[in-house]
């Protein structure tokens, strides 16, 4: 009896491993996702040990996006978001339950008991379609993964770089305010000699009186850029980060990024939400793919093994033989009007989604046009002011000091000088902050960091 339920057992087994084999040829990308994955869930791990980040002042960009992928607990929901659609794809491709009978005859005849096992094999190729359905899931959650980590680079570097720019802007608000306090002791030593009117000095000390308080809310905002980069590396709200080590000069691009036109096939290969759209799209094929096959019956298979006692009469041909039998069985896909909405709604849904990519790719191709217009601006603005405009307005400002100092120019011309030179160079240094900003906005587009510029 015993070695009966074995042959049962192997037989639903067999039974199983058959349609399973040959359910789905497995996908090279399959594997190497889940390799992938395994290897970003033991940082995600690692990284989850509460380590203490700390950034000091010789800190670089690199050192802020190392612990914001690290450390971004948006980042952590987007990777598990990708793990559990990933573990899903078993999930769907594997097989119902089997199902396991046992009776029990308690009237005076030969059989005694009956043991029964029963599995339903989808067909024709319904596993196949549903692993693979299930895949293109997990790749659409992988490139939102992907997007978020670019995103949050970009956002990182994008304050960072407002940071630094704010840390140029405030040193050259406090040498510009030396500058005019030293015009304001001219000033006073012209004015006591009767070389100069009162006006000149009233005109010094309105101007600083302006420089000192544009001083103070370029202070006042180093909290809220503290604030946010905090909130993007998940550090203390409370944690005080010192001064940007950049000096934002020279503002440099690579060859790759002089020509848009080259850029929007790289866009369109490369860029992780619409690598997303398009795993949508396939998904929707595949359901589509389901839906109909839902037209085609489902297999059962079943085996039975029945325990007998001896006949009545002994002489009976096989008396107290166990018979073991096999059964096979379909549904009957009859209700049309199920089956038929079913592939409609299929349909409608992949329609949607092929026009939804269609749109992103539109939205991001003008998206990139104007990204790349913002950089090529900066970066031509920057040349302008650090090749022409800088070393004449500084010209003119020594020029202009010196007219004044032998009486030949007027002390008005002397502080239009020196705040044009000034607005100069916070221009120079807003062009090179933007220019890197719109940098690692165009690399976030084009689906990757690339901190060579």
């Amino acid at each position: 009896m015993f070695s009966q339920r074995v042959k049962i057992s192997f037989i639903a087994f067999a039974l199983i491993s058959l349609q399973i084999g040959f359910s789905y040829a497995d996908v090279v990308s399959i594997k190497e996702r889940k390799k992938q994955l395994i290897a970003e869930e033991h940082l995600v791990h690692e990284n989850e040990k509460n380590e203490n980040f700390i950034i000091d002042k010789n800190a670089k960009l690199e050192d802020y996006i190392r612990i914001g992928l690290k450390n971004n607990p948006g980042l952590r929901s987007e990777f598990y978001k990708w793990k559990s659609s990933f573990k899903k794809i078993s999930k769907e491709s594997s097989l119902s339950d089997p199902q396991f009978t046992y009776e029990v005859e308690t009237r005076v005849v030969p059989q005694e008991r009956t043991f029964s096992i029963n599995q339903e094999l989808p067909l024709p190729d319904k596993l196949w379609i549903r692993k693979s359905k299930a895949f293109k899931a997990s790749e659409e959650a992988y490139y939102n993964f992907q997007k978020n980590q670019l995103e949050l680079v970009y956002k990182i570097t994008d304050v960072y770089y407002e940071y630094a720019y704010l840390s140029k802007a405030i040193l050259l608000m406090e040498e510009n305010i030396k500058l005019l306090k030293n015009f304001e002791s001219v000033a006073q030593a012209r004015y006591k000699s009767a070389l100069a009117q009162n006006q000149d000095l009233l005109k010094v000390q309105v101007e600083l009186g302006r420089l000192e308080n544009d001083l103070y809310s370029l202070r006042d905002m180093q909290l809220p850029l503290v604030s946010r980069l905090n909130a993007l590396l998940n550090l203390p709200k409370n944690n005080l980060l010192p001064w940007p080590n950049e000096s934002l000069e020279d503002a440099v691009m690579q060859e790759r990024y002089k020509e848009v036109d080259d850029l929007y096939d790289v866009l369109k290969e490369e860029n992780p939400e619409i690598l997303a759209s398009s795993s949508k799209v396939e998904e929707n094929k595949d359901a589509l793919k389901l839906a109909k096959r839902e037209y085609f019956p489902d297999l059962t298979v079943g085996v039975t093994q029945i325990d007998t006692g001896d006949a009545l009469n002994s002489s009976t041909v096989d008396s107290g033989k166990d018979p073991l039998m096999v059964m096979f069985s379909v549904n009957v896909p009859i209700w049309f009007n199920r089956l038929n909405a079913g592939v409609q709604d299929a349909k409608a849904s992949l329609n949607a989604s092929e026009n939804y990519l269609e749109n992103k790719e539109n939205e991001l191709f003008s998206q990139l046009a104007l990204v790349h217009y913002k950089l090529r601006d900066a970066l031509r603005q920057s040349q302008l002011y650090k090749d022409a405009l800088l070393p004449k307005a500084s010209q003119a400002l020594n020029a202009t000091q010196s007219g004044y100092e032998s009486g030949k120019v007027e002390f008005l011309s002397l502080i239009d000088a020196q705040r044009v030179l000034f607005n100069f160079q916070l221009a120079y240094y807003r062009f090179n902050a933007n220019f890197h900003q719109r940098l690692s906005e165009l690399q976030s587009l084009l689906g990757k960091i690339d901190r060579d510029n």
